[in-house]
């Protein structure tokens, strides 16, 4: 545990992954910061239906993988265990505990939160959703993956709790070939998520993560659901869809607040 939490402080990217109620395996990417010594993130409100399922889950896998996050040769690791999410519809937890790493790490937080003028002017984006890792019971090594277009995290279920490995991936449209990076086999069966993401670099300003969901048999996965794009270019904004994107942002954030001190309100 212990290495997993100095990775965890040295990335910039991780991954946290779950099961739905359903069984279905989730996974978003996140920036990784750490709360009482312990691996944790700190989602905006606008990215409140992503996780919407998160607290039900009772357990997640918290994973650095990606080998830009990672030292030089450095295989990644991850670890599973029981989560405590909380809303911190103030923003104090986040203001007073997490702010300053997200700073560090984050770069499109400088705009809306580097100063005390913006944190005024952005209120709505210090309330957060904290993920906290509270107990780990499995930490794993995993390989890096050097390449986001070709490869991914795999997340299936395992005794009722979710289970990651790092792979290859070759997509065949309606069928996905998968190469695990480490020696051993993939689950026999059963439901799966394979799932990547990449960034600009070093701005981190725009982010595709792309996903395929399906049904695992052996090395190949049948899709029957797919988000995004692994070849998308990422260049730079312009500066109207950069006002706007600000825009929806903020509408989102506000929104995710208001719904949650409703369901907060006895």
């Amino acid at each position: 545990m212990n290495e997993l939490v100095r990775l965890w402080r040295r990335a910039v990217t991780a991954e946290l992954c779950w099961l739905r109620p359903s069984g279905e395996p989730a996974a978003v990417a996140v920036t990784p910061l750490t709360l009482d010594g312990a691996p944790c993130v700190a989602l905006p409100y606008a990215r409140a239906a992503e996780i919407a399922d998160l607290g039900a889950a009772g357990e997640a896998v918290f994973a650095v993988t990606d080998s830009r996050s990672l030292p030089p040769r450095r295989a990644g690791a991850a670890a599973a265990g029981r989560i405590d999410v909380t809303d911190d519809t103030t923003g104090e937890v986040f203001a007073g505990e997490l702010l300053d790493q997200e700073l560090r790490k984050y770069p499109p937080s400088r705009v809306l939160a580097d100063s005390p003028l913006l944190r005024r002017e952005n209120w709505w984006w210090l309330p957060r959703i904290v993920v906290r890792l509270a107990h780990a019971h499995t930490v794993t090594d995993l390989p890096a993956r050097t390449n986001p277009r070709t490869q991914a995290l795999v997340v299936h279920g395992h005794g009722g709790a979710p289970a990651v490995r790092t792979a290859s991936v070759r997509d065949g449209g309606q069928r996905v070939g998968l190469r695990p990076l480490a020696a051993g086999d993939l689950p026999a069966g059963g439901p799966a998520l394979v799932f990547g993401y990449d960034y600009s670099m070093p701005d981190l300003e725009r982010w595709e993560c792309w996903s395929r969901y399906g049904t695992l048999d052996g090395a190949e996965l049948t899709v029957t659901r797919r988000h995004g794009d692994p070849d998308a270019e990422l260049g730079p904004l312009p500066l109207l869809r950069r006002i706007q994107r600000r825009r929806d942002l903020g509408r989102g954030c506000r929104r995710g607040i208001a719904a949650a001190e409703r369901a907060a309100t006895p």
